[in-house]
């Protein structure tokens, strides 16, 4: 059964320069489990961000987190602990090749909610830009 849920996320970014940024957003979606897979589905941003208007789908499924975007950018990211994987991030402006090596992927979900935590090294060209982290905490909605 789909649930309407809340959905926080945080990400944060260290670079090798050694800066830091982190970001934090609140959203809603919808969360389900079928056949042993677990979905969350969002759509990004508003009106101050570069992500208006793109749905993002979350997949869990045996410690494995698929990540797709689709809309204004399109992306297709899978992430497991230890294992390299190398997608197309599709844009307005071209295609940018990324890379994601995951050291931590820990999944924490039952039918009510849960959270999503990932720790990644990302790479443009094969070049490293950034360690990541990422933290989806989801909440069932319940009506005010």
């Amino acid at each position: 059964m789909q649930r309407k849920v809340s959905i926080q996320i945080s990400g944060r970014q260290k670079y090798p320069e050694g800066h830091e940024d982190q970001q934090e957003l609140i959203t809603v979606g919808t969360y389900y489990e079928r056949n042993g897979v677990f979905y969350v589905i969002y759509r990004d941003g508003g009106n101050e961000t570069d992500t208006e208007g793109i749905t993002t789908f979350v997949s869990v499924k045996d410690g494995v987190v698929g990540l797709y975007r689709k809309g204004a950018l399109n992306n297709r990211q899978e992430f497991q602990k230890g294992v390299l994987n190398r997608s197309i991030y599709g844009t307005c402006y071209g295609e940018i090749r990324l890379s994601v090596m995951p050291h931590l992927v820990e999944c924490d979900l039952t039918v009510n909610g849960g959270r999503i935590s990932l720790e990644y090294d990302l790479f443009v060209d094969d070049n490293l830009v950034s360690y990541n982290g990422l933290l989806l905490n989801i909440k069932e909605d319940f009506p005010q």
